[in-house]
Formats: C-alpha cells, sequence, structure tokens
C-alpha cells in the first residue's frame, strides 16, 4: 500500500484503550520523565529539609536543656558557696571575738600591773601631804602661839620638820 505520498501507507493510529494517556510524542515523553524526576527530585529534597530541621529542632532542644542544667547548677554552685563562707565568717568572727577578749584581759592584766607601783607612789605622796599639812599647822600653832609654850613648840616643830625633811630626801632621792 502506498499513501498519498507516494511512500508505504502506515497503519492509521490505535484508539487510546480507556483511561490510558494518549500517546506521546518523544519530546513529550523526555519532558514528562524530566518533570517526575524533578518531583521525585523536590520530594526527595522537602523530606531531607524536614529531617534535617527535625535534627536541628532536637539540638535546640538538647541546648536548652544543657543551658537549663548549667544554670540550675550554677544557682546551687552559689547557694553552697553562699552558705560556705557564711559559716565561715561566723567561724572566723567567733574566733576574732575570742581573741579579741584573751588581747582586751591581757590588756587589764598589764594595766593592773603597770597601775600598781603608781597607786603605791600615790600613797606615799598623799602620806606625805597629810603630813606635810599637820606639820604646817603645827608650825603655825608655834609661830602665832602663846609666847610661855613657844619655844618648846618651836623645838618640837623643828624636830618634826628636820625628820621629815630626811624623810622627803629619801623619798625623792
Amino acid at each position: 500500500m502506498c499513501g498519498p505520498s507516494g511512500g508505504e501507507a502506515r497503519p492509521p493510529p490505535r484508539p487510546a484503550p480507556r483511561g490510558a494517556s494518549p500517546p506521546r510524542l518523544p519530546m513529550e515523553a523526555d519532558a514528562e520523565t524530566e518533570v517526575r524526576f524533578l518531583l521525585q527530585e523536590a520530594r526527595e529534597s522537602i523530606e531531607a529539609a524536614r529531617s534535617y530541621r527535625r535534627e536541628l529542632e532536637q539540638r535546640l532542644r538538647g541546648l536548652h536543656q544543657a543551658r537549663k542544667q548549667i544554670r540550675e547548677s550554677a544557682t546551687l554552685t552559689r547557694d553552697v558557696l553562699e552558705q560556705h563562707f557564711n559559716d565561715l565568717k561566723g567561724t572566723l568572727k567567733k574566733l576574732l571575738d575570742e581573741r579579741l577578749m584573751s588581747l582586751l584581759q591581757e590588756v587589764d592584766a598589764i594595766e593592773q600591773e603597770s597601775i600598781k607601783p603608781l597607786d603605791e607612789c600615790q600613797k606615799l605622796i598623799e602620806h606625805g601631804v597629810s603630813t606635810a599639812d599637820d606639820l604646817l599647822r603645827e608650825g603655825e600653832s608655834a609661830v602665832h602661839g602663846d609666847v610661855g609654850q613657844q619655844n618648846e613648840k618651836l623645838c618640837i616643830f623643828t624636830k618634826k620638820a628636820l625628820h621629815i625633811q630626811l624623810d622627803r630626801s629619801a623619798l625623792l632621792g
């Protein structure tokens, strides 16, 4: 059989079965294959992106958990340090207070020992002042007294004055 162009005649195209795609030209078939390939690539990329996002979200949760643990640990450590140093301060204050009391008692003892000689000296001086007052009264009485007894009073006064003068030299010397 020959066709209108003089060549061999082709059989007429067969009708496509129901539900089947119409026959495609080779170029269309390549384009469809490429679209299917691109769709498959896109689906795989979407799944990979989802997987990557899940992994990153899991890492974020891990980071948040680690941050939380660090903060909780730091808070606990701060509390422990503060308690420890408060305990040390209390112990140190107690020890310092005890040492202060001990040193103050030592100062009190040294003060008392140092004052004793001054107290003894003060007693001697006060006795000397009292003796000098008595001597002054006797001397004024002897000088301003009765003329008949004046000679005897002046002799007694002079002896006492000489005796006190000797005591005074021993005290000051």
